[in-house]
């Protein structure tokens, strides 16, 4: 019999793939893989598609030149597609073949409606990686490397679709590498009619959130009160960085049919404002 603790320690040894199509802006996620990659005990793959017109080797001695240049100790990768496969399908092939602990890359962030998650790729691997998916947007900031634990804020709303990320990050959680705060944002009634009745409820959700995750991880819950429409994304962001979060962690309803919208407004938007990485895992809910 496999026990849970068990199950971790081998989530934990798998990679953290980070997938770049050779631009400086793809790389900028890397800095942050690397603290997720340390903390989950996993070693970094940077990996680079190419197709039928590139040289394998010397974009594998690209891809370990730009590890050497951020200081990161990582493996390099260069794989061709098949044909018929897109990039997404190709990441997802390599993926798999390493049985990989999670997948990271840069996204362009959202468009002017507010609505749309630039990159099918991102979006491709959100819809079918099964993985939890480190993404940073537009407004990502430079991350030093700092000290364990790896602390995430997860944004829990009370609901069933909202646990989909807890249930993805809870077998790659090890006590003493991360700390988790399970964060409920809470908008005021006109008046604060029945306040005190809706905080206690928020508190109750949590605790029933916090049994998604492992018991011997430093785990807290909070409700952060904020009047109606001051901004859910802003009281994240906010908490986030007061609390020097290393990732914000939330839970996606998946694509429309049109394949182009990331649903779920809150998402989008902190994709684009965010200066943390987020981590998405699609919900089914």
């Amino acid at each position: 019999m496999v026990h849970s603790r068990d199950v971790v320690k081998m989530n934990a040894k798998k990679p953290l793939l980070v997938t770049t199509d050779g631009s400086a802006h793809s790389h900028r996620v890397l800095p942050h893989a690397a603290l997720l990659a340390s903390a989950l005990g996993s070693r970094l793959t940077l990996l680079s598609v190419l197709d039928r017109s590139q040289v394998d080797g010397r974009t594998e001695a690209e891809l370990r030149a730009t590890l050497a240049r951020l200081g990161i100790d990582g493996d390099a990768r260069a794989e061709r597609q098949d044909d018929g496969e897109s990039t997404a399908v190709t990441i997802l092939r390599v993926a798999r073949q390493m049985d990989a602990a999670c997948l990271a890359l840069d996204s362009r962030g959202y468009g002017a409606i507010r609505h749309v998650l630039h990159g099918s790729v991102a979006l491709d691997l959100l819809q079918n990686a099964g993985l939890p998916l480190l993404v940073s947007g537009p407004n990502l900031e430079h991350e030093a490397p700092g000290a364990q634990p790896y602390r995430i804020v997860a944004a829990n709303d009370g609901s069933p679709a909202s646990e989909a990320v807890l249930r993805a990050l809870s077998p790659l959680l090890e006590p003493g590498r991360f700390a988790v705060t399970l964060l409920r944002v809470h908008e005021h009634e006109p008046g604060g009619r029945d306040d005190a009745a809706a905080m206690q409820a928020c508190r109750e959700d949590l605790t029933r959130a916090r049994g998604l995750l492992p018991g011997d991880v430093d785990v807290e819950t909070l409700v952060r009160e904020i009047p109606r429409g001051a901004g859910i994304d802003t009281a994240i962001i906010e908490k986030a960085l007061e609390l020097n979060a290393r990732a914000i962690a939330l839970s996606t309803h998946g694509l429309s049919a049109s394949r182009h919208v990331l649903m779920g407004s809150v998402a989008t938007t902190m994709l684009g404002r965010s200066p943390l990485p987020l981590i998405l895992a699609r919900s089914d809910v």
